[in-house]
C-alpha cells in the first residue's frame, strides 16, 4: 500500500524519502526529506494519536513540519513540490520532535 497522497496537479505519489521544497510567500524555501508517512512508518506518538494522523518533513536544517495526512480529503497543497526520489533521514519511532 502507498501513501495515497499525491504531489499537487501530479501523478507523483509521495514517499519516504523523497527529496521536497516547501515554498513559503515572503521567506525563502525550505528543502527537505519526507520521513514519516502513517501506515508506512513505524508508529510514532507525536504524528498518531487519537483520532490524528500526520505525515512528516525534516528539513534540511533538521526541524520537523507535520502535516495532515487524510488522503481522501486532503492532499499536498501546491506549496509542497517534489525534487527527487531517495532521500534519507527518516524519523524515528522513538525520536522527540521539536
Amino acid at each position: 500500500m502507498g501513501s495515497r497522497l499525491f504531489y499537487h496537479a501530479t501523478n507523483i505519489e509521495v514517499e519516504l524519502g523523497d527529496r521536497v521544497e516547501m515554498k513559503r510567500l515572503v521567506r525563502r524555501s525550505i528543502t527537505g526529506t519526507v520521513c514519516y508517512i502513517p501506515g508506512i512508518s513505524e508508529v510514532h506518538d507525536e504524528l498518531e494519536y487519537d483520532d490524528v494522523q500526520q505525515w512528516a518533513i525534516r528539513s534540511d536544517d533538521g526541524s520537523v513540519y507535520a502535516i495532515l495526512y487524510s488522503p481522501e480529503t486532503f492532499q499536498p497543497p501546491k506549496k509542497i513540490a517534489f525534487i527527487s526520489r531517495g532521500g534519507e533521514n527518516l524519523l524515528a519511532p522513538n525520536e522527540h520532535l521539536e
